[in-house]
C-alpha cells in the first residue's frame, strides 16, 4: 500500500474515532462516587467522571453541553506534577480544584471561562484535579476529597 492511502486510511479512522468519542460523551469514563469534607465538619458527595488515561484526560469535558449539580470529572496520574488544562470545546465555566496525594485541596481556580483556550497552571505539583461547574461547590483550600475504592 502506498504511504498516502495509509495515511488517508489513518486519518479516516482517527476521524471516526473522535466522532464516537464525542457523541458518547461519559460513557467512555468509569464512575466514581466521591465526599468532599469541608474544614466546618460538613460534606457533599459528588458524582465524577474519572480520566486515567492520557486519551480520557486530553478530551476531559470537552463537547459535553450539561453537567448536573454535583457531576464532574475527576483526573488522575500516577504522580504528581505541575499540571496544564485549557477549556477548549468546554460548554460551561468550571472551578479547577487541584489536590495533592493525600486528597487535600491546594489551590483552587475559580471560574474558569468557557472556550477560552489559555493555559491554567497549577502552581504546586499535584496528583488529582477536580472539574466542577462553577460555584457548585463551595470548597476551600485544605478541604479533603475522599472517593470510594470501587
Amino acid at each position: 500500500m502506498s504511504f498516502l492511502l495509509k495515511l488517508i486510511i489513518l486519518g479516516i479512522f482517527l476521524i471516526n474515532s473522535l466522532f464516537v468519542l464525542a457523541n458518547s460523551n461519559s460513557s467512555i469514563f468509569k464512575h466514581i462516587e466521591c465526599e468532599i469534607k469541608f474544614g466546618n465538619n460538613k460534606s457533599k458527595f459528588l458524582s465524577l467522571d474519572i480520566a486515567d488515561t492520557f486519551e480520557k484526560r486530553s478530551y476531559g469535558l470537552m463537547n459535553r453541553e450539561k453537567i448536573e449539580t454535583n457531576e464532574g470529572m475527576l483526573f488522575i496520574w500516577e504522580d504528581s506534577e505541575i499540571r496544564e488544562f485549557w477549556m477548549k470545546n468546554t460548554y460551561f465555566n468550571l472551578d479547577l480544584f487541584f489536590i495533592n496525594q493525600y486528597g487535600v485541596i491546594v489551590e483552587i481556580y475559580k471560574n474558569a471561562k468557557a472556550f477560552d483556550e489559555r493555559k491554567i497552571i497549577s502552581k504546586e505539583k499535584v496528583k488529582f484535579v477536580l472539574e466542577m461547574k462553577a460555584g457548585d461547590i463551595k470548597a476551600s483550600v485544605g478541604d479533603n476529597l475522599i472517593c470510594s475504592s470501587n
